[in-house]
């Protein structure tokens, strides 16, 4: 099945722009974060994208047919770690190179090589996203929601093009936030924000998954809340009650219980019969049956009798 991070690429490797000008900006995105530009030994240029994921390679070589009609060369390498894979796709020719990165906006027109985003390449809203999924796929991950903390991010060795992401999120209306340590690395926080990000992306499923996740947890929580108010509710019930328990067996040691009130002797001794009983199970078990309120009035003429006639010292004392 994989992680939610793979699961996520996986579907939007499934994507494809059906505008030439969102194919050009997730192709450019790919480029920039997955790819590197080297002189080869006969002289003649070559880009090379690399990956572990087989389906950003296949993806970014259907783009480079469908935009450019050029053919690209896949190498398929062994990393030697636990049989994985990695995919190396190579765009070869000094005229094709130059042409691929003209187009894509990462090579001027002085033929300097262009770190930034430009705002011609993702224009429309539908370009953004197509950019932001390009960037994503190539260097992008998610946690998996079944975890406490919600994180999305997206990594490169590039101050600009961090900085650049950076503001394409928020200009999206995504609160991102970038840091940098060995590499430069934008980032989401929250269920919701990285709900509407991987939905803006196109991956709908994910989100949907996601949010049924989300849901779960926010039950899950609202029971464990409401268990734990619970369990402290009856704790202070108990305590009240054999705090009473020992308030009407001092009042009956010295002989006053017997003295009072009918009403009052009756709360008393169901008290004492059931010390764990709420205010409200103590109502229902008199006869005739009393209500919370007047079981809580008889129970407080109880103790403001105690207060009276019994020392604190012999309530509070053992046996």
């Amino acid at each position: 099945m994989g992680t939610f991070s793979q699961r996520t690429k996986e579907e939007l490797a499934r994507k494809y722009p059906t505008q030439k000008c969102c194919v050009k900006a997730e192709l450019a995105a790919i480029v920039r974060a997955s790819g590197s530009l080297h002189l080869r030994a006969n002289q003649s240029y070559a880009v090379t994208v690399i990956s572990e994921s087989a389906a950003l390679i296949r993806k970014t070589l259907l783009l480079l047919k469908k935009y450019f009609q050029l053919p690209g060369r896949v190498i398929v390498e062994d990393t030697g770690r636990f049989s994985r894979r990695r995919y190396r796709l190579q765009l070869i020719g000094a005229r094709n190179v130059k042409r691929v990165l003209k187009e894509l906006e990462i090579l001027s027109a002085g033929l300097q090589l262009n770190s930034a985003i430009t705002s011609s390449l993702v224009r429309n809203d539908c370009c953004r996203a197509a950019f932001l999924r390009g960037a994503f796929l190539a260097r992008g991950s998610i946690t998996d929601p079944q975890k406490q903390n919600y994180h999305l991010e997206i990594t490169t060795e590039n101050e600009e093009f961090a900085l650049g992401l950076n503001y394409l999120m928020n200009l999206c209306g995504f609160r991102a936030g970038t840091h940098h340590r060995k590499e430069y690395t934008v980032y989401l926080k929250g269920a919701e924000t990285i709900g509407r990000f991987i939905s803006f992306m196109g991956a709908h499923g994910a989100f949907l998954a996601m949010e049924e996740v989300r849901v779960i947890k926010e039950m899950r929580n609202e029971v464990n809340r409401l268990v734990n108010c619970e369990t402290a509710n009856l704790e202070k019930t108990v305590r009240a009650g054999l705090e009473q328990v020992e308030v009407i067996k001092a009042l009956e040691n010295r002989k006053v219980l017997e003295k009072l009130p009918t009403s009052l002797q009756e709360i008393a001794l169901l008290r004492l019969d059931h010390p764990e009983a709420s205010l409200r199970e103590l109502g229902e078990l008199a006869t005739p049956p009393l209500s919370k309120s007047a079981v809580n009035h008889r129970m407080r003429k109880l103790l403001k009798i105690a207060e009276t006639f019994v020392d604190r010292e012999e309530m509070n004392s053992p046996g």
